[in-house]
């Protein structure tokens, strides 16, 4: 059966309507103009080159291109090219922010468009709403926000990252270098943040703990996290964090734990670590060492006769006497009561010489009576002496020697030191009158 055309064309052969396809379908004519059979079918082929012709520029977005011919043909292909025109134009609007655009005469085209507008105009909505939230977060937080752009070799630091470390707009970029903001002895953290900027460490999130440089030239402590971008690293987005109140509130819990809350000594949770610590440095440079162990003598009689707050001014008092005697790498301590101990490092075979010279400062300065209401109060100590590693080899014999010795320098009147002596009990003397 022949096929009709609107151009009331006749292609009555399958040659043709392999041909009509070529035409459409090819970037050169295939066959020379002698192939068909009239002039009608030579006017249909001239015709279908056109519409080939301005459908390759339509594809290449060229609506202005000139159509010609006054046929069917020619007529579709201008409405078809007034539409993609009015569509480019409709697509360049929207691009500019114009989501009011809708297209109704080019069938499912036109639904396509106007969902992918709609949709445009949605995912614009709930950005600018996530904008909007973002910005007040980042205004009502007290955290500083960081934007680093490692491509462009830029930063953006939010006005509560100023305000926290007391910069000025005019102080970017040139002071703001992480490897010169963190504390030297952080430089771990510096380290890291540049091996991360580099590309040189898997970009995955990271929270730390450092210190960095104000703009008054002090420190703060401040906890970073950042969030790199996956794959190599090109932006990192972080939150800088002040912590210096938990950090104050850390080292005052560890003086708690640690010290002794009356005299500030170390109290025996300290003292075992620094006995430890003294142990392991004499076995490994031969140095030795002095466990003193002391008590305040008729200390019941003070607080029963004065009160217990001026049985606390004598202990206070005794620590500090105790503590000016002693050098910065000894340890002075108070284990409870009115018991304190006292670590002296030496070198072997002075600790005789040590000990005499430290016990003569401490009843030297002793000796300063105290004011107890408006009486003058001298206290008095009785102490026991025992050297490591020279009476005892580990922390409890070393601690029960020095109490043998307290114990008989009570025997002997108070008020005196006695030096633990396993083969000569002879008592050694020293006592403010």
């Amino acid at each position: 059966m022949p096929i009709r055309c609107e151009s009331n064309l006749t292609v009555s052969t399958e040659n043709d309507l392999k041909l009509i396809h070529q035409i459409l379908t090819a970037r050169k004519v295939p066959v020379a103009l002698e192939s068909f059979e009239n002039d009608d079918s030579s006017s249909l082929f001239n015709d279908l080159v056109a519409i080939r012709k301005a459908l390759i520029q339509f594809s290449r977005g060229n609506f202005d291109c000139k159509v010609t011919g006054l046929n069917v043909f020619a007529g579709a292909l201008r409405i078809l090219q007034a539409n993609l025109h009015h569509l480019a134009w409709q697509v360049g609007e929207v691009a500019k922010g114009d989501f009011l655009q809708r297209v109704d005469v080019m069938g499912e085209l036109s639904k396509s468009f106007n969902a992918m507008v709609e949709q445009l105009e949605r995912s614009l909505i709930n950005l600018k709403a996530s904008e909007e939230r973002w910005n007040l977060a980042v205004q009502c937080s007290r955290d500083g926000i960081v934007d680093i752009n490692i491509d462009e070799r830029s930063a953006w630091y939010s006005d509560s990252f100023m305000q926290m470390l007391y910069y000025s707009p005019e102080d970017l970029p040139k002071n703001l270098r992480w490897e010169t903001m963190i504390h030297p002895d952080d430089h771990i953290h510096a380290k890291m943040l540049t091996t991360i900027l580099q590309g040189e460490r898997e970009p995955i999130p990271f929270s730390r703990e450092c210190r960095l440089r104000t703009g008054r030239g002090n420190y703060l402590w401040v906890r970073l996290r950042g969030m790199p971008v996956s794959g190599k690293v090109r932006r990192l987005i972080g939150v800088v964090s002040d912590i210096s109140a938990q950090k104050e509130m850390e080292e005052t819990l560890i003086h708690l734990a640690m010290y002794d809350n009356l005299t500030g000594l170390p109290n025996r949770h300290l003292l075992n670590d620094r006995l430890q610590q003294a142990v392991a440095k004499s076995e490994r440079s031969g140095q030795a060492f002095l466990f003193m162990t002391m008590d305040i003598d008729f200390f019941k009689r003070v607080n029963d006769t004065y009160g217990h707050a001026a049985g606390d001014l004598v202990l206070v008092e005794l620590a500090r006497q105790l503590s000016i005697g002693l050098r910065h790498m000894d340890t002075a301590a108070r284990i409870g009561g009115d018991e304190f101990v006292a670590i002296v490092l030496c070198e072997k075979g002075q600790e005789q010489t040590t000990a005499t010279h430290v016990m003569e400062r401490f009843y030297e300065n002793l000796h300063v009576p105290v004011m107890l209401g408006k009486e003058e109060y001298r206290i008095r100590s009785s102490v026991g002496i025992a050297f490591f590693p020279k009476h005892a080899q580990d922390v409890a014999t070393l601690f029960e020697h020095a109490d043998a010795a307290l114990y008989r320098a009570k025997e002997n009147g108070k008020n005196q030191f006695v030096i633990y002596d396993p083969n000569d009990p002879e008592i050694n003397r020293f006592g403010n009158q």
